[in-house]
C-alpha cells in the first residue's frame, strides 16, 4: 500500500511523509526540487502538468495533497493542481486526503465546526470553497482536513512561528499586526499531520470535511506570554499597525492578498474539533509548551 505525498518538500507535506515513514509505510514523496524526509522515495513531478502528476501517483492507495503556492499564485495555479491531482487519483483508484485551511468558511460569528456554513467573501476564500467542492465531487474517496494557523518545525510562512516564536527564540521581541486579546486557535504542525494520516486511513472520513485537533485555544497575548516563559524571554510583543501588512506587501509578494483575511485576526478565530474525537477517538495533541520549545529549537538550528 503506497502513500503518495504531493508537496513533501516542506510544511505539513514534509511532516506527513516523515511520520508515514516512521510508521513503516511505503512513501512516495513528490516535489519539484527535492528535500524530502529520509526513508521516503524521492520523486520529482510538476503538479501543473497532468501527465507528470499521473505518473507520480501511479499505483498509490492514498494521495495526500499538501502542495501549496504563494498567495499571489493561488488563482492561477491551484485549480490546475487540484484538477491534475483528481485525474491522477482517479486513474490510480486512490483516496485523496486534502490539506485545507479555514478560509472557505469566510467571516464567522462563533467557534467553527464541520457544519459551519461556508460564506466566503474574498477571492481566495471563494477559491478555497470551490476547490473543496470540486475535490469532494471526484469519483474517488476524498477527505478534507481543515486546520487553523499552524506552527512547528518546517512551518515556513507560519504567522505564530515567524512573528512570535522565531524572533523570541533569537532574544528579540515578537510582533503582531492585529489585536492581541482575541482568542485564536494555533495548531502544532506535527499534530495536524498525524490527524491527516488518521483520516487517510479511516473510511469513516471519506466524503467529509474534518477540523483537526489542536491544543487549547489562547489569546494571542497569552500565547506570546507562554512563548516568553518557555524561552526565557520577558519581552512583550510589539503591536504593529495593521497597515504595515499592506506596506510590506509592496516588497514581499507572499503578503499580497492577505488583507482579505483580516477578519480571521480581528475577531475570535476558534476551532471546535470535538467531531474528530467523537468519531476517531482522542488524538494526543502536543502541549503548547513542548510545541513552542521544539519549534524554537528548529528555528535556532
Amino acid at each position: 500500500m503506497t502513500a503518495v505525498v504531493l508537496g513533501a518538500g516542506r510544511g505539513i507535506g514534509w511532516e506527513v511523509a516523515r511520520q508515514l515513514v516512521a510508521d513503516g509505510r511505503e512513501v512516495r514523496a513528490v516535489t519539484r526540487s527535492g528535500g524530502v524526509p529520509e526513508g521516503a522515495r524521492d520523486v520529482r513531478a510538476d503538479l501543473m502538468d497532468r501527465a507528470s502528476t499521473v505518473k507520480a501517483v501511479q499505483g498509490a492507495s492514498v494521495v495526500h495533497l499538501a502542495a501549496n503556492v504563494l498567495y499571489s499564485d493561488w488563482v492561477e495555479m491551484l485549480p490546475t493542481m487540484v484538477e491534475n491531482t483528481i485525474a491522477a487519483a482517479e486513474a490510480a483508484g486512490a483516496k485523496i486526503v486534502y490539506t485545507d485551511n479555514l478560509y472557505a468558511f469566510g467571516p464567522v460569528s462563533g467557534p467553527m465546526r464541520e457544519d459551519t456554513p461556508e460564506r466566503p467573501a474574498g477571492v481566495k476564500e471563494k477559491l478555497r470553497s470551490e476547490l473543496g467542492k470540486r475535490l469532494r465531487a471526484a469519483s474517488v474517496p476524498v477527505t478534507t482536513c481543515r486546520s487553523s494557523d499552524y506552527y512547528g518545525p518546517g512551518g515556513t510562512g507560519s504567522l505564530p512561528g515567524e512573528l512570535l516564536i522565531k524572533p523570541m527564540a533569537a532574544g528579540r521581541a515578537g510582533m503582531w499586526f492585529w489585536p492581541l486579546d482575541l482568542p485564536h486557535t494555533f495548531a502544532y504542525l506535527r499534530d495536524t499531520a498525524r490527524a491527516q494520516i488518521v483520516l487517510g486511513d479511516d473510511e469513516r472520513a471519506d466524503g467529509k470535511l474534518w477540523l483537526t485537533p489542536a491544543a487549547e485555544t489562547l489569546t494571542v497575548r497569552e500565547f506570546a506570554a507562554l512563548t516568553g516563559r518557555v524561552l526565557g524571554n520577558a519581552r512583550k510583543p510589539m503591536r504593529l499597525p495593521a497597515f504595515s501588512v499592506a506596506v510590506g506587501s509592496l516588497f514581499d509578494k507572499r503578503l499580497r492578498g492577505s488583507g482579505e483575511m483580516d477578519h480571521q485576526r480581528t475577531a475570535p478565530w476558534v476551532v471546535d474539533h470535538s467531531a474528530f474525537e467523537a468519531t476517531f477517538g482522542p488524538l494526543p495533541v502536543t502541549p503548547h509548551e513542548q510545541a513552542i520549545e521544539e519549534t524554537a529549537r528548529w528555528y535556532r538550528g
